[in-house]
């Protein structure tokens, strides 16, 4: 990928540099993937950096004063010579794309009231000030720069495809024969550690909001085979009938559910004033309040726009709604009431001694309860959960599961996971995806490992206009072959390396988890033909449900 000169900077070196990697990577053979996701991984090779460094640097000499390129060095944060500063020009709205091997970070987000644990924003926003892309005045709040983010991660989970937006402070020969965006992103770069890269910094609008124009996220994650019974001694056709089986269990995920028993739901919850919380029919728009702030400091994954908009969406879900009343005036399974009776009675045996109570593992919500109130935050798309076929990186077969979706809570694609793997070993009944989609269940479900999920790509739509249009530079950075070379090139080079080292399902994180989930992962049948029963009636009460509710 030649460069011109007259950027007036020696980048290429830092962009074309190929990985000479024998990971082997291909991607899933889903009959769904989405055109607009695909991942490109293009084998061509840049061209020769030496002689457009030396052109660069001969330029440079000759014609500006703009300081020296940093040094060539990845590995610290603030390169020893910290007054490599471009000279600010104006200052412009831009968006990047970022990547990162999020193994030793706690979550993408800076953590304002935790400044020493490590983030990936934290080392974004101190690389781009040591670039000269944030004034001293804004350095340290990210709110003075206008920052804005696709989409969060949590501790440990990688991204090939965060989309940042900022203020940033711009020289004057930002993009000139740069379309792509390279120049100011490899700057960057030189004051990243290799575990985070800055794919490309484009110009972009005022009006761009990076989170609310994604309107697709793509998540991998990549599963030791061995965890769904796949060994190494098996026929082709055994193999295909294992992933024909995982299959059929992710695809029930698809569609539009209440996650609720997927994540911490409290944390989507939205709250009431003590004087509001009496009055159960008067559920204006501002009775609501937004999430805590707490949450979207500490926690990592994003949260739909249906937030701040939940209240017009819940009254078409009927979130609120209870199991109806017969003529009698009494619900047909009132006499259970939440299902604690039959709980309480067994807490002393014959003897009348007590015995060690049972958990509640999975209940039945009979009558609306404020303090565990559902509301259309809890409702996410699920527009693609699949697996591809059998992949081998160095010697450990693998599988990727791809989960397409509009947005996705807190925990929520790790306990996906999880749930669907303690089905397939069995260690839940099949009908568990049924009856932990419905708004009334409350079902406690396994958290699979957080170090081989990554998000792979987005898809942004301008809102509240017709039509899918995408604005030009977010189509550049999705779609850009040669900026999907330089994300592939990091795939294979930085990540997979990395990911590579928990795949072997005897060492860490697997060996644990799977003793934990074939330990713990159980529900009393009780409990489970109560929510069955409870279920039963539910979609019994209305003729369209029996429909709707069918899988």
């Amino acid at each position: 990928m030649a460069v011109s000169s007259s950027l007036r900077l020696a980048i290429s070196p830092w962009i074309s540099s190929s990985c000479g990697s024998n990971f082997r990577f291909s991607s899933s053979n889903n009959t769904k993937t989405l055109a607009i996701l695909s991942f490109s991984s293009s084998s061509s090779s840049s061209s020769s950096s030496s002689s457009s460094s030396s052109s660069s640097s001969s330029a440079t000499s000759q014609t500006i004063t703009h300081p020296p390129p940093p040094p060539q060095s990845h590995s610290v944060v603030n390169p020893p010579n910290s007054n490599y500063k471009w000279e600010s020009f104006r200052k412009k709205k831009v968006v990047m794309r970022v990547g990162y091997v999020g193994t030793d970070y706690r979550g993408l987000q800076k953590q304002l009231d935790q400044p020493s644990i490590a983030t990936i924003e934290g080392a974004l926003e101190t690389a781009l000030y040591n670039a000269g892309g944030i004034r001293d005045s804004n350095f340290g709040n990210l709110h003075k720069v206008g920052w804005g983010r696709s989409s969060r991660t949590d501790k440990g989970v990688h991204s090939l495809a965060t989309m940042i937006s900022l203020k940033m402070e711009i020289p004057d020969y930002a993009w000139k024969d740069d379309p792509n965006g390279f120049a100011l992103a490899s700057y960057v770069n030189s004051y990243l550690p290799e575990s985070i890269r800055v794919f490309s910094i484009l110009p972009s609008q005022r009006r761009f909001d990076a989170r609310r124009e994604c309107n697709i996220r793509k998540y991998s994650y990549l599963l030791p085979a061995e965890i769904i019974g796949i060994k190494n001694n098996l026929t082709a056709a055994e193999i295909n009938s294992h992933l024909s089986d995982f299959r059929e269990i992710l695809n029930s995920f698809e569609g539009e559910h209440p996650f609720h028993n997927y994540t911490i739901r409290s944390k989507y919850r939205k709250k009431f004033t003590t004087k509001q919380s009496r009055g159960k029919d008067r559920r204006t728009k501002s009775s609501y309040v937004s999430l805590d702030s707490e949450f979207e400091e500490h926690y990592g994954e994003e949260s739909s726009d249906s937030e701040l908009e939940g209240h017009d969406r819940e009254e078409s879900f009927g979130v609120n709604e209870v199991i109806p009343r017969y003529a009698d005036g009494k619900s047909r399974i009132s006499s259970k009431s939440n299902g604690l009776e039959n709980h309480l009675a067994g807490l002393c045996d014959e003897n009348g001694d007590q015995k060690t109570p049972l958990p509640i593992m999975a209940r039945w919500l009979y009558e609306p309860d404020d303090r565990d109130k559902l509301n259309a935050s809890h409702f996410r798309k699920i527009v693609q959960c699949s697996c591809g076929k059998l992949e081998q990186l160095l010697g450990t077969n693998y599988i990727e599961i791809s989960i397409c979706g509009e947005s996705f809570m807190l925990h929520q694609i790790r306990k996906m996971v999880g749930t669907a793997v303690a089905v397939k070993r069995n260690l839940l009944p099949r009908d568990i995806l049924k009856l932990s989609l419905n708004k009334f269940s409350r079902i406690v479900l396994p958290l699979a490992p957080s170090e081989v999920l990554i998000l792979r790509g987005n898809n942004f739509v301008l809102r509240n206009q017709p039509g899918n249009v995408t604005r030009p530079e977010m189509v550049t950075l999705v779609e850009s072959e040669e900026i999907l070379k330089v994300v592939d090139d990091f795939y294979k080079c930085k990540m997979l390396p990395q990911i590579s080292k928990f795949l072997d399902p005897s060492n860490s994180p697997w060996k644990e988890w799977v003793e934990t989930l074939d330990a713990n992962t159980s529900i009393p049948e009780s409990q489970l033909v109560e929510v069955r029963n409870a279920w039963q009636l539910w979609r019994d009460s209305f003729p369209v449900r029996a429909v709707a509710a069918s899988f």
